[in-house]
């Protein structure tokens, strides 16, 4: 049976649907309304919406079929005139069965908190977890999670996974065998090396390795040194961020008529940058953030229809908190513009899409993303870090819809691409599907409050970055004395030793044009290459030390 497309609307007593199926006969509809549940069968259309309350088939109600575009309105009678039904724009959500909505309500009430688990239909041959009855009644219970770092005994050499022969991964770890030929097709992304093998343990320990050989502390040194290019980044003020500003005014009694209008459609990177320094806020209306598009729309008619028994649900918000700060890194650095290197830089700066990571703590997560941002992108600033996680603590704030916007973005991204596209089967359509049902306020406000008081100190790193930072200042304070050396000596006149000085320090001189470390036979340039060759330098601590 093919799903058809459909849209819903309300006012105060009735119910409005909208069905799109072509090549119709009015006589072969056939329609059922059963107090939350509306179903519409024509064949080969099937249609069934699970409505959050109840409506009714009373003299008010009808039915109208458009032969000539496919076009069917159907209007229903509401049970209770007045009564507001949220979410009508959730797609994903109107498709649940009354059994899988009972679940996501009961998850965010106290007083309901018998309903039964989601159960997911899982296929011979798919990676399945077992669940002790302590792991289901989890489950049942609100998202009440501890941030926190959770500590376990190590299991011995003779831990029976080390014995399986394939390994799972994606999410809720229920997908394998999808990498294996992952090297042979370009997955620039993929950093596992074995990814049908290694298990969590092992790709979180090649992850760390990777970042700690990707990183370089003489490119890192020069973005710190010459930020100008960084700067301006830094200052941006995103489409979400200036949402948030809005929503924050107009619940505090502002009128939007009051507010200063931004130009988001600036034709410039210079004119968008001065749009964001003078004016906070956005034009675009409120109303238009909370409403999907009919591209959006059309997404999540095709996400698929699946449910999901999950153990443990942490990870999950935890992974989501990984990918949203990878999406806003290249959403800050293009400006909002996504470019064709988007799905490359998001894929690459998160850790969930390019090691499979499971995580199990905010502080890791927050660690890793930093890594990662200060390792591969075309901007490796801490500053810049910190900013981008400002912008996923507003992605929070804002809620379940604005995140699941933004999945639905990178979906698309994804979905176009030649070779990523697989990390829309692994990872974003599932959760597109899940932050619909299953996925709770509570539990993303609670990660909004994390996020707001989180710090991080650059030791945590793990790369020394204080050190680097101190000796890329103290190396630019003296080329600048050496240069104001050189000046003075030029007004004695043109006598060949001060010529011969003068050449000597006007070789010095410059804005960090070269930067010796101690103990290290190469020197950093200003484009972050090394003058003498060297592939790699060692630690500033190992050399004091």
């Amino acid at each position: 049976m093919i799903t058809p497309r459909f849209t819903v609307r309300q006012d105060h007593a009735n119910v409005f649907i909208t069905i799109f199926a072509a090549h119709i006969r009015a006589q072969a509809l056939e329609f059922d309304v059963d107090e939350y549940q509306f179903k519409f069968f024509a064949s080969p259309y099937y249609l069934r919406l699970t409505f959050p309350g109840k409506v009714a088939e009373d003299e008010s109600s009808t039915a109208s079929l458009d032969a000539s575009t496919g076009q069917i309105l159907v209007t229903l009678a509401k049970q209770t005139p007045g009564e507001s039904f949220e979410n009508l724009d959730l797609l994903s959500s109107l498709l649940a069965t009354k059994r899988q909505r009972d679940h996501r309500l009961s998850n965010t009430t106290a007083d309901d908190r018998k309903a039964r688990p989601l159960i997911e239909d899982i296929a011979e041959g798919s990676a399945a977890a077992s669940f002790t009855s302590e792991e289901q009644l989890a489950i049942l219970q609100d998202e009440d999670f501890d941030w926190e770092i959770s500590q376990t005994p190590a299991a011995g050499d003779d831990d029976t996974s080390l014995l399986l022969a394939n390994a799972s991964y994606g999410f809720n770890s229920q997908y394998m065998g999808i990498l294996a030929h992952a090297h042979d097709c370009g997955n620039d992304i993929n950093a596992v090396p074995d990814p049908e093998r290694m298990t969590a343990d092992q790709r979180q320990a090649n992850r760390v390795a990777t970042e700690d050989a990707k990183f370089d502390e003489s490119y890192y040194i020069d973005n710190y040194i010459n930020d100008e290019d960084i700067l301006p980044l830094i200052r941006h003020k995103t489409r979400f961020f200036k949402i948030l500003r809005g929503l924050q005014k107009a619940k505090a009694g502002a009128t939007m008529a009051d507010l200063p209008a931004t130009r988001l459609a600036s034709s410039t990177h210079e004119e968008r940058l001065a749009d964001d320094i003078e004016s906070p806020l956005s034009s675009e209306p409120i109303e238009a953030w909370t409403e999907f598009t009919d591209k959006e729309k059309a997404a999540m008619l095709d996400l698929p229809r699946k449910t999901h028994l999950v153990s443990d649900r942490q990870p999950i918000y935890l992974g989501l908190v990984d990918i949203l700060f990878a999406y806003s890194l290249d959403h800050r650095i293009n400006l909002g513009d996504a470019t064709v290197e988007s799905p490359w830089t998001i894929g690459a700066v998160s850790a969930t899409l390019s090691n499979l990571e499971q995580f199990s703590a905010l502080r890791p997560t927050i660690v890793a993303c930093f890594r990662r941002a200060l390792a591969y992108p075309l901007y490796r600033n801490w500053d810049l870090c910190e900013k981008v996680l400002e912008d996923v603590y507003v992605l929070f704030k804002l809620g379940l819809r604005a995140i699941l916007k933004v999945l639905l973005d990178i979906k698309l991204m994804f979905d176009h691409h030649d070779v990523y596209y697989v990390y829309s089967k692994l990872y974003l359509d599932d959760y597109c599907v899940w932050l619909q049902t299953s996925a709770t306020d509570r539990a993303i406000k609670s990660l909004a409050r994390e996020l707001h008081h989180f710090e991080l100190e650059k030791d945590e790193l793990g790369w020394h970055l204080e050190d680097f930072e101190d000796l890329a200042l103290q190396t630019s304070e003296s080329e600048g004395e050496e240069v104001e050396g050189g000046e003075a000596l030029a007004d004695f006149g043109d006598s060949p030793s001060v010529s011969d000085g003068q050449q000597e320090l006007g070789q010095a001189s410059g804005s960090l044009s070269e930067i010796v470390i101690p103990g290290s036979s190469s020197a950093v340039t200003k484009d972050g290459s090394e003058a003498n060759g060297a592939s790699k330098k060692k630690p500033l601590i190992e050399i004091l030390d």
